[in-house]
């Protein structure tokens, strides 16, 4: 569809829903109501050239034919039901379901272990641990699928079988190609390329090449790559791979600026990926055709399908795609202008990166919750637990008699245990208990100690200020205005003589001497300039001294140059200081600045698209160390997010004094 009807068919035909949801999108960083809008306006037409459809999921579809469990459940033996399992789980990754193939990794692994007799027991440990990879990794939990393919990887060469090596190392290329390891991703992934005996490995190893060459700006390469993909795969054997090609031949056209040809390829990805049920697929590219509508300044189509594509990752738990769409929709507020919602949803981007690191450590508990709901579907348990109650049975009537002495020796014998064990858990807790006790002494003296240094240091610095002020004063006012007298009356004599203009003339420099001292003393800057003009003033010498691009915004602009004289000092010198490590240590290409007052707050956000780094294991620096010293004085805090490969946004918060 050509990019002037797509401006006006979307602007007339979806005018009205997509006022009420983005009247909804206010608010939904706090509430859910654009769920419940999405659940209920479920699909959008735009009638033109072509029929084009957008639409929420308010449940998670049905994709998976009831034969394969009906086969299950007729399978009695370990033998029989780990091909039927394995069967399932690649039918949940062609769908995009994550849930789904984590669950099934895990039931197929816990099987193929407690089967040692399988001959085939390698080869399902292996093939579970690939589901497993499979699955974390559309969930954005990396590293637990790295980890899951090197193990998968490991049982097949302990077992010489390299029936599933080729996807295991395909898998692997892929996640470091997301971490942007790419020299790592390239070796596996132009072996991959290279097996000519399976057509669509060799067409997903292309994509993932082109993939690494288009992140790295080396466009001709991408190219040439995704055209090999494309020649490889059959879209009518694997129409969900052609479809993926075509969405990464979307990005690259909007690379080289061709939207044309980019929204033609979105609108055929997004038509055909509904029909085959391809939701994952169908979801990101709504995600690229709203962050493209972003570009194309049509905001009102942008927030409507990026909130319809926020939606649909939600109900299918795709965690790292929740993050991409919160980023993309935040740079619509900003583009627009509107910098609270802008500011509200950095908050929920970090909320979600949050809920990342804490499902790297809780997945075990989600996976039980979710083996109880679709266990219940297969009718394994009951099975399970009436042939174990058979066999328990069988068991307890042989061994009764045997068992009888055994059983009232334990009666006599567990009270004391339990009275033992109580005694020891008793004298556990109390140790525990003192020392906490001892830490929460040691922290409060330790508190105690840091509140003191810094009111120190704070009423250091504010007489150290007023000192600074009232000297310039007296220089001024006091020695400079008698300089100036003596000045005035040697100007006025008549016959000067030489040593009298001699003298005139030291007194004069004396006099400036006198005025620019005192003028040094106050940051004179700060008075003669609007704040807002210099920092942009900084901005336009950071860029030209670098290749970075850098976009500053300020807003309300009248109310952040009339910040007091103290608090603008210490921002000026802050935003100096991640400016100094991003220049040090990101290899940024962009940065973003905001600074923002709302309710009685300065809100600053500070977003780079640099190597980044991992937060819990990297050591605080000179400049960092300033920064929270800096902001403890000004009674302000810092939230710091960044992962590697994917930038850093730092967010800042300092309360104005009423």
């Amino acid at each position: 569809m050509p990019l002037n009807s797509i401006k006006h068919l979307v602007r007339n035909r979806l005018v009205h829903y997509s006022n009420r949801i983005v009247d909804a999108l206010r608010f939904w960083p706090k509430t859910l109501h654009v769920f419940i809008l999405l659940s209920v306006f479920s699909t959008f037409f735009v009638n033109g050239q072509n029929e084009l459809n957008f639409k929420a999921f308010g449940y998670t579809p049905n994709t998976l034919n009831d034969s394969l469990y009906s086969a299950l459940r007729e399978a009695k033996t370990s033998k029989g039901k780990l091909p039927i399992l394995y069967k399932i789980g690649r039918a949940y990754n062609t769908y995009g379901n994550s849930d789904s193939l984590i669950h099934y990794g895990n039931l197929i692994h816990s099987i193929a272990v407690s089967d040692e007799k399988n001959e085939s027991r390698s080869l399902y440990l292996a093939r579970a641990k690939y589901l497993l990879g499979e699955g974390n990794y559309l969930s954005g939990l990396y590293d637990a699928s790295l980890k899951a393919f090197l193990e998968g990887i490991a049982e097949i060469e302990k077992s010489n079988n390299a029936a599933i090596m080729g996807p295991l190392e395909l898998g692997l290329g892929k996640v470091y190609l997301k971490n942007k390891m790419y020299q790592k991703a390239y070796n596996l992934l132009i072996r991959s390329a290279s097996q000519s005996e399976d057509a669509l490995l060799a067409a997903q190893a292309n994509l993932y090449l082109g993939i690494s060459y288009r992140e790295q700006e080396d466009l001709d390469s991408a190219s040439s790559y995704f055209e090999t993909a494309q020649t490889l795969v059959n879209a009518n054997t694997s129409p969900k791979w052609s479809l993926k090609i075509s969405m990464a031949r979307a990005v690259l056209a909007i690379k080289e600026t061709k939207y044309d040809d980019a929204l033609t390829l979105l609108e055929n990805v997004i038509d055909k990926s509904l029909k085959h049920n391809f939701f994952d697929l169908y979801t990101e590219a709504v995600l690229r055709y709203g962050s493209l509508s972003r570009d194309l300044e049509n905001y009102q189509v942008s927030e409507m399908t990026l909130s319809m594509a926020y939606a649909n990752a939600m109900q299918w738990n795709r965690l790292d795609l929740q993050k991409e769409i919160i980023n993309s929709l935040r740079k619509t507020y900003a583009a627009k202008g509107d910098y609270q919602n802008a500011y509200n949803l950095m908050t929920q981007y970090t909320s979600v990166s949050k809920e990342i690191t804490e499902q790297q450590n809780s997945k075990a508990i989600q996976e039980l919750e979710f083996k109880y709901q679709t266990l219940q579907k297969e009718n394994q348990i009951f099975e399970l637990k009436e042939e174990q109650l058979a066999k328990q049975t069988e068991i307890d009537r042989q061994k009764t008699i045997k068992k009888a002495f055994l059983y009232g020796f334990l009666v006599l014998l567990i009270p004391i245990i339990a009275l033992l064990f109580v005694y020891y858990q008793k004298l556990q807790t109390q140790s525990k208990l003192n020392l906490q006790q001892e830490e929460l002494n040691t922290q409060k003296i330790a508190g105690l100690l840091n509140e003191q240094e810094l009111n120190l240091a704070k009423t250091a610095l504010e007489a150290q200020q007023e000192e600074r002020t009232r000297i310039a004063q007296q220089l001024h006012d006091s020695i400079g205005g008698n300089l100036a007298g003596i000045k005035l009356q040697l100007g006025n004599l008549e016959n000067k003589n030489p040593l009298q203009k001699e003298i005139m003339g030291q007194v004069n420099e004396t006099y400036e001497l006198v005025r620019d001292i005192s003028h040094d003393l106050i940051p004179k800057k700060f008075n003669q300039h609007a704040f807002s003009i210099l920092i942009s003033e900084y901005v336009q010498k950071i860029e030209n001294s670098s290749a970075m691009e850098v976009t500053f915004l300020a807003h309300p602009k009248n109310l952040i140059n009339n910040l007091r004289e103290s608090l603008k000092v210490e921002l000026y010198q802050i935003i100096q200081e991640l400016f100094t490590n991003t220049i040090k240590h990101a290899k940024a290409k962009t940065v973003e600045l905001h600074i923002t007052i709302f309710e009685n707050m300065v809100q600053v956000l500070f977003e780079d698209d640099g190597v980044g780094f991992e937060t819990s294991r990297a050591k605080k620096g000179i400049g960092l160390n300033n920064i929270e010293n800096r902001l403890q004085l000004l009674n302000a805090h810092m939230i710091m997010d960044s992962a590697i490969g994917r930038g850093t946004v730092v967010t800042i918060e300092i309360p104005l004094k009423k």
